[in-house]
């Protein structure tokens, strides 16, 4: 299982535009093959701050979810609403057979 988990620290001018991205985003991620969960958290201690943890299958399931024309779109815009670059943390999680 791969684990990620996304920190963006969003402009408060553009919470609504964030949200809406993000939240096509997360609507469409959830369909894909592979998509375990796809979830944005708020933080409790900054209200700018927001957390996506995903949970893919596999791989593979990443990789097909990296073509996500949602992702691309988002990705393309997400400068416009942080007020520094997202933070990545990929994480490959052994799972029990």
């Amino acid at each position: 299982m791969i684990l990620i988990n996304a920190i963006f620290d969003v402009k408060e001018t553009e919470f609504d535009n964030f949200l809406a991205d993000i939240n096509k985003l997360i609507d469409s991620s959830k369909q894909e093959a592979g998509c375990l969960s796809y979830e944005l958290f708020q933080s409790t201690t900054s209200e700018n701050r927001f957390v996506m943890i995903e949970n893919w299958a596999d791989q593979a399931a990443v990789e097909q979810h990296n073509q996500n024309p949602d992702l691309i779109a988002f990705a393309q815009n997400v400068g416009n609403y942080v007020t520094a670059k997202p933070v990545l943390h990929v994480t490959e999680v052994a799972t029990a057979n």
